[in-house]
C-alpha cells in the first residue's frame, strides 16, 4: 500500500537521499527527511508521518533520545532504527521503547522494503481497527438519532390533531421531558392582552402527568429567552448537585411567543442534540397553540347553520371576513404543521440510510 507518509532521518546527506530517492519514493511513499535528531522531533510532530526510520548516532539528539521524546509526547508513529555493527546493546534498548525493527548498515533494499512493511501492516491494523470503532459509534449514533426523529414525527402528527390550547401545552410538555430524557418541564406564554409572561402548564419530577396552570412570571433563564428570542442553557442551584436548565423560544411568522423549558435529572447535563430536538418540537408547538387558540375562537364566532338547501356560496358569503381570514389562517397553520412533521419524516429516513452498515 503506497503514499503513506516516511519520515528519514539520517545525518549523512548520502544515506539520506539513498534511501528517500532509490527505496521508498519508488515505491510510491510519501518521504520526508531531517539530518539530526532534533529536526526529525520537530517534523514528526508537525507532519505525524506513519512511519520514521532513524539514525542510532545523530548529532543534537540521538536516535535513542528521539524515540524516548517520541513516546513522551505520544506521537504514535512506528520506528524502525538503523544502525551499525556493534550497536546490539542499543538496539534492544530501543526495542523496549517500542521500536518495530531495526536494520544493520549496509543493509539490501528489499531487507529494508520489507522491515518498512512489516511496521505499516501494523500501523494500518491499528487504524482501520479505530475507523471501525468509530463507524459502530457513528451508527449507534445515528439509530438514535433515527429513534427520536420518529418520535418527534409522531408527536408532531399528535399535535396536528389537537384543537384544545390547554391540551396542547399539557402535550407540549410532557413531550419535551421525554425528548430530552428530563426531570420536569414547563411551558410559558405572553399573555396577549397584559403582555406579561406566565407560566401556563408545568410537570413536576414527582407528577404523573403534565398539567395546566395560569400563574404570573417564569424563571430568569425563561424571560432570557423570551426576550431574546434564542435558546439557552446554565445550571441553578447552589447545592452539591446543581441542575441542568435548557430552555428554547416558541416561535410564529418570527415572534416569540412563549417559551418551553426542562430541568436534567441530577448528574445529567443537555447535548447539542437536546436543543436541536426541543427546538423542532417547539416549532411544533407554537403552530400548534396558534393553530388551537384560532379553532376554538372560530368556534366561539361560527354564526347559526344555514338552511341545508342554501349553496356553499351562499353560506361563505354570509361568513363575515375577519372570520374567513381566521379561517384561512387556521388552514395555513394546520399546511405547517403537516410541513414540519414531513420535514422530519424525511431527515429520520435520511440517517436511517447513513446508519446502515456499509460493506467494502
Amino acid at each position: 500500500m503506497s503514499g503513506e507518509k516516511i519520515l528519514v532521518i539520517d545525518d549523512r546527506r548520502e544515506n539520506l537521499l539513498f534511501l528517500a530517492d532509490s527505496v521508498l519514493r519508488p515505491e510510491g511513499y510519501e518521504v520526508i527527511t531531517a539530518m539530526d535528531g532534533k529536526e526529525g522531533l520537530e517534523k514528526a510532530r508537525a507532519e505525524q508521518p506513519d512511519l520514521i526510520i532513524t539514525d542510532l548516532k545523530m548529532p543534537r539528539m540521538s536516535g535513542l533520545e528521539l524515540i524516548e521524546a517520541l513516546r513522551r509526547e505520544k506521537i504514535p508513529s512506528a520506528v524502525i532504527l538503523t544502525t551499525f555493527y556493534g550497536s546490539e546493546q542499543a538496539a534492544i534498548q530501543a526495542f523496549r521503547l517500542g521500536v518495530k525493527d531495526y536494520i544493520v548498515k549496509p543493509y539490501e533494499i528489499h531487507e529494508m522494503l520489507a522491515s518498512v512493511e512489516r511496521a505499516l501492516v501494523e500501523q494500518r491494523l491499528r487504524r482501520e481497527t479505530k475507523h471501525l470503532q468509530e463507524g459502530i459509534e457513528l451508527s449507534r449514533h445515528l439509530e438514535e438519532r433515527v429513534r427520536q426523529l420518529h418520535s418527534l414525527c409522531n408527536i408532531g402528527k399528535a399535535l396536528t390533531a389537537l384543537h384544545d390550547p390547554e391540551e396542547v401545552m399539557r402535550v407540549s410538555v410532557e413531550a419535551a421531558i421525554y425528548l430530552t430524557e428530563a426531570a420536569c418541564g414547563q411551558l410559558f406564554l405572553i399573555n396577549s392582552q397584559t403582555r406579561q409572561i406566565e407560566t401556563r402548564a408545568v410537570r413536576g419530577p414527582s407528577d404523573p402527568r403534565a398539567m395546566c396552570v395560569q400563574q404570573p412570571g417564569a424563571d430568569p433563564l425563561a424571560q432570557q429567552v423570551i426576550q431574546s428570542g434564542k435558546a439557552a442553557a446554565s445550571q441553578e442551584g447552589r447545592g452539591p448537585e446543581p441542575v441542568w436548565r435548557l430552555v428554547v423560544p416558541l416561535r410564529t411568522k418570527d415572534k416569540t411567543i412563549g417559551a418551553l423549558g426542562v430541568d436534567a435529572k441530577p448528574s445529567r447535563t443537555f447535548s447539542e442534540n437536546d436543543r436541536y430536538l426541543l427546538g423542532l418540537l417547539a416549532d411544533f408547538a407554537a403552530v400548534a397553540w396558534t393553530n388551537a387558540q384560532l379553532i376554538q375562537g372560530l368556534r366561539e364566532r361560527s354564526p347559526a347553520q344555514p338552511e341545508p338547501s342554501a349553496r356553499p356560496s351562499d353560506r361563505l358569503a354570509e361568513t363575515p371576513p375577519d372570520l374567513r381570514a381566521s379561517i384561512a389562517e387556521a388552514e395555513r397553520l394546520s399546511q405547517e404543521l403537516r410541513n414540519l412533521a414531513a420535514a422530519a419524516q424525511v431527515l429520520a429516513a435520511r440517517l436511517q440510510v447513513l446508519s446502515q452498515p456499509r460493506w467494502i
